[in-house]
């Protein structure tokens, strides 16, 4: 076992992942990437749509997509730091690196890259080249590993920025085991006031990604996190109720003070995290558990492909439905969410049948065959 000696003591240790919480995780990946899916259904309109006056479906869509797709990054970015201290004391910094390299970096690229061939093709069948990027170096670099803007297939900053995350682990392992206060004020600061360091797309992710870190250092039980998790809740309806006025009154967020704006923001997503992580117990328990258990597999590469789906089959979609403000626009919302599950699973299901498509869009992963038990169950 090859360990990087310069940070990691040799009594270092993470406590394992009990089977309550290994389940919690995985019903937490199926919730909030579904969640995060409606964020990217275009509403084809170039107004913004927050800037109207709120009927019900308006408010519905003010939750679905500011409050509670958006805020899905937190929990999935406290979860990644949560797993990424064991994964360090195992192997250590440099071939924990070399794997997130692999399993973020590279379908970050491929996905990419695939977005950028069927936009070439769209382009020369349509002559419609509006989506495509500057054909320059830092064009093409932004295009396909968002150095400094966004990608062409938006949501994978998220995979640009957990790889920063991960770079900087073995410092933010350092910091929260001997003074974890000061690392993570240091990080709320960071949050604060990052975004022009071009570090991190979104300087958010990566306190989020240190409070996940700091859960598992300092080996906190499930009930403790549950009651945490109970407290921040309580301040969800709090931040749930100031959105609502901000968006039934037409308050712009873009239009307010900077740190105004990241501090209410960054409010909602610590509260929203905690808000999914109490409703992951629920599903646990119900009937529905399985179902989403049985979807986890498939969350990796329905966050990568759903915008690509969106942004060709919203095309159509929304010639037959309309845009946004359209009475039919509702189908188009909630239609292609429920597509792009569908797609994730029959195209994971063709990757799978390859290891190099497994390795370039699905992070190296492939499904495992259930047991004949199971099938059984299912088939009767």
């Amino acid at each position: 076992m090859t360990r990087s000696a310069f940070f990691l003591a040799p009594d270092d240790t993470a406590a394992p992942v009990g089977k309550e919480i290994s389940d919690r995780i995985k019903i937490a990946r199926t919730l909030c990437i579904f969640f995060m899916t409606f964020v990217h259904v275009q509403p084809g309109i170039a107004e913004n749509v927050y800037d109207r006056d709120a009927g019900f479906f308006d408010i519905v869509y003010f939750i679905l997509t500011r409050l509670m797709g958006l805020s899905s990054v937190s929990l999935l970015s406290i979860v990644s730091g949560y797993f990424i201290v064991s994964s360090l004391l195992k192997v250590g910094a440099i071939p924990l690196f070399v794997s997130k390299f692999k399993t973020l970096v590279v379908p970050l690229f491929a996905w990419n890259l695939l977005m950028l061939l069927l936009l070439a093709a769209y382009g020369v069948m349509s002559g419609n080249w509006r989506d495509f990027p500057e054909l320059s170096a830092g064009g093409l670099a932004n295009a396909l590993f968002a150095i400094t803007e966004w990608p062409l297939v938006v949501p994978l900053w998220f995979l640009r920025d957990l790889f920063v995350c991960c770079l900087f682990a073995p410092i933010l392992y350092l910091g929260l085991r001997r003074a974890p206060v000061a690392t993570l004020l240091l990080l709320v600061a960071f949050t604060l006031f990052g975004e022009n360091l071009h570090i991190l797309q979104r300087p958010q992710l990566m306190l989020f990604f240190g409070l996940g870190m700091w859960l598992r250092i300092g080996g906190f039980r499930g009930d403790a996190i549950d009651r945490a998790a109970g407290f921040l809740t309580i301040g969800l309806v709090v931040m749930a109720a100031i959105f609502l006025t901000i968006r039934i009154e037409r308050i712009l967020l873009s239009e307010m003070d900077e740190t105004l704006r990241l501090t209410l923001d960054t409010l909602l997503r610590v509260t929203m995290a905690a808000g999914f992580w109490k409703m992951t117990e629920l599903i646990r328990r119900s009937a529905l558990s399985e179902l989403f258990t049985r979807l986890e597999p498939y969350t990796f590469f329905l966050f990568c492909s759903h915008a690509i789906l969106f942004n060709f089959a919203g095309i159509i979609f929304r010639r037959v439905f309309g845009n946004y403000g359209s009475d039919l626009f509702p189908v188009t919302f909630f239609v292609l969410p429920c597509l792009a599950v569908l797609a994730a699973v029959i195209g994971l299901g063709v990757a799978n049948r390859s290891a190099i498509l497994a390795f370039l869009f699905n992070a190296g992963h492939r499904l495992r065959a259930r047991p004949a038990a199971t099938r059984e169950r299912v088939a009767a």
